[in-house]
C-alpha cells in the first residue's frame, strides 16, 4: 500500500492541518509539501487565519458568578488550598467523623483479614503449626503498625524542627 498521498489529497488536508485535527504521517505530509508548494503553503495559512477569526468571533459567555464562586471554592478544596468548610461541605461534625473512618479503615481490614486467617486456620485446616503462624503474622502486623506510627511521628517532629530552623535563620541578620 503507498503511503505517499497526491497533490490533490494532500490539499484535501489542509483545513483539518489548519484545526490541528491530523495526527501523525498525514501531519508530516501535509506541512512537508506546505513547505514545498507555494500554493498549498497560501492556502494553509488562510485556512488559519479562519480558524483564528473564527475563535474570536464566537461570543463571549461568562460563567454566572454564584456558581462559578461555589465550583472555584470547591475545586479548591478539593486540592488541599483551602479548607473545605469554605465548600459547600458537610458540617464539621460530619467531616471529623469520615475522617476518623479514613483513618481507622485500614486498620479494620487488616484486624478482619488476621481473624479471617485465624478462623480459616482453625476450622478448615487444623494443622500443628496454624495458631502459631497465625499469631506470628498476627504480631508481625501490630509491630508494623507501631513502626508505622513511630515514624509518623518523627516526621512530624522533623517538619517541625525544619520550619523552626527557617524561621530562625530568616530572622537573623546578614
Amino acid at each position: 500500500m503507498n503511503d505517499t498521498l497526491s497533490h490533490d489529497q494532500l490539499e484535501e488536508l489542509l483545513p483539518a492541518a489548519a484545526l490541528e485535527i491530523l495526527e501523525g504521517n498525514e501531519l508530516l505530509q501535509v506541512t512537508a509539501h506546505a513547505r514545498e508548494c507555494a500554493e498549498c503553503a497560501r492556502l494553509l495559512a488562510s485556512y488559519r487565519e479562519v480558524v483564528a477569526r473564527l475563535a474570536t468571533t464566537l461570543p463571549e459567555q461568562p460563567f454566572p458568578p454564584a456558581p462559578s464562586a461555589r465550583l472555584r471554592a470547591r475545586l479548591l478544596a478539593r486540592t488541599g488550598r483551602e479548607p473545605a468548610a469554605s465548600a459547600t461541605s458537610p458540617a464539621p461534625q460530619t467531616s471529623r467523623l469520615f475522617s476518623l473512618v479514613n483513618r481507622w479503615a485500614g486498620w479494620a481490614v487488616a484486624a478482619g483479614l488476621a481473624g479471617l486467617l485465624l478462623i480459616h486456620h482453625s476450622v478448615h485446616r487444623p494443622v500443628d503449626y496454624g495458631w502459631l503462624a497465625a499469631g506470628v503474622l498476627t504480631l508481625v502486623v501490630l509491630l508494623l503498625a507501631v513502626y508505622v506510627r513511630i515514624q509518623q511521628v518523627r516526621l512530624k517532629a522533623g517538619d517541625g524542627q525544619r520550619a523552626a530552623d527557617e524561621r530562625l535563620e530568616s530572622s537573623r541578620p546578614k
